[in-house]
Parts: structure tokens; sequence; C-alpha cells
């Protein structure tokens, strides 16, 4: 399991850029699930082909399910879609909406805006590899409780992991409240990383250090950079069973 995980939030798009969470991620913690998919893919071979758009798709909530669960990740190199609400009116896209659709597909971008009125697509989501993740919210909401639940699981196994085999008891948290990762949407804007390097508890508490990258996936990997950008600690407290956000006043940042 991945040691952290990086965030950069566009507050103007509602584009998430993260690694360390992927599509798997999206399907386990997103509350409002698609209803029917428009698969970008151009080797899609799933679904079934809507001749005005050219694309192929998914319809139904079962079969949308059944789909994100047979997704093979270790072999596919791109997942791309976009969610709809209803099959009929992708007949009355405009030849300008679907080029526009066709645009967001390969540039990962919006030209106007990544939601279409015909569609009332709640999302645009894009995983180039595996554990690097774009997404368009239509309601941002939808990711801080996403990502609240990650947390939550991530440190939760680093609370077990190195638990005695002969002890039958898996020790249990309370979820992080999605308002405290609510709290964190400016850092989020200027690129962070959650670390989760500790293992167990620590005088009875969890840290996570949360650092400054910006837009650099390459620096995730540099713990001395980490340590010069430090700006905060997310901490649960065992015995109070709470959590809370630390600010560090003037990080060091370079």
């Amino acid at each position: 399991m991945r040691q952290n995980i990086y965030v950069h939030l566009d507050g103007i798009s509602n584009s998430v850029l993260t690694k360390g969470l992927g599509h798997q991620d999206f399907d386990r913690y997103t509350v409002h699930r698609p209803k029917n998919l428009l698969l970008l893919g151009a080797s899609e071979i799933e679904g079934e082909y809507e001749a005005h758009t050219g694309f192929r798709v998914i319809r139904g909530q079962e079969q949308v399910d059944r789909y994100f669960s047979n997704l093979n990740y270790n072999n596919r190199q791109e997942i791309k879609w976009l969610d709809f609400e209803e099959y009929d009116t992708l007949k009355r896209l405009t030849a300008n909406e679907i080029a526009e659709i066709l645009y967001l597909s390969h540039m990962k971008m919006q030209l106007r805006s990544p939601f279409f009125y015909k569609l009332q697509n709640n999302y645009a989501f894009f995983e180039t590899e595996q554990e690097v993740m774009k997404v368009y919210y239509r309601n941002i909401d939808e990711f801080y409780q996403s990502l609240a639940k990650k947390i939550t699981d991530k440190v939760l196994y680093q609370l077990n992991a190195n638990r005695s085999i002969f002890s039958k008891r898996c020790t249990t948290i309370n979820p992080l409240p999605y308002d405290i990762v609510k709290e964190l949407k400016s850092l989020m804007q200027e690129g962070t990383v959650f670390e989760f390097s500790q293992v167990g508890l620590d005088e009875g508490e969890y840290r996570i250090p949360v650092h400054v990258v910006e837009d650099n996936l390459r620096k995730i990997e540099s713990n001395q950079l980490f340590m010069e950008e430090k700006v905060g600690v997310l901490t649960y407290k065992h015995q109070k069973m709470a959590w809370h956000f630390t600010h560090i006043k003037n990080p060091i940042v370079f």
C-alpha cells in the first residue's frame, strides 16, 4: 500500500488530480453512483455501440457496477468515461457537443465545461495509469467525502499492520469527518501530500504530516523535501477517538 496520497485541487473547474487514489477507490467510496457511462476510450470493447456519437455505452446501474468490478487494473493503460442520465439524450447531442467531448477525452481538459446540459453528467473521469487519476466533480463534496474515507481506511490499515497473529481483536477507529478534509481546500489547491509513514500508534496518536509540493508529482518521494515543506499535521487521538488538523505557522517553503 502506498505511503502517501497526492492531491491537487482546481477549485475553478472542480477537477482533482490525485496519485494514490484510483478507479477502485472511486468505485468503493463514491456515494452518488453513475447510472450510465459514455466510454471515451477509442479501443473500448465493453458495452454497446451508440451510432450517433460513435462511443460505446454502459446502460443501467447494474451494468455500470459490473463494468467497474470487472475492470482489469493491471493491464489497462487508461480508463476514461462520462456518466449520463438518459440514453435518448445521446441522440440529441450536436456535432459541436460531440467535438467538445472528443476534445475533453483527448486533452483531459474542457473547452467550455466538462459538464454537459443534455448528459446531466456528474463526473468526467480519467485514470491515465494506476493510481494517477483526474476527475471532474459537479459536486466537489463527493471528493471530500471519498478522500475522508480513504484516509480513514489507510490509517486503520496502518494501525493493524503489525498486529500480532495471537491478537484476534483488530483496532477500530472513528471515521475522519469530511468537514475537516473540506477545511484543507486551500492547501489542496497548492498541491498537497498526505504522508502515512507512521505504523501503529505513537503515544496514543496517529499523525499524518501534510506537505505542499505544488503541481510536481516527482516531489512526492522526496522525504527531505517533505521535511522542509510540511504545513500541518492531521492527527487521530485513539483514546478520544477524535481527529483534528494542526497548522504549522510559517513553514519553510522553497
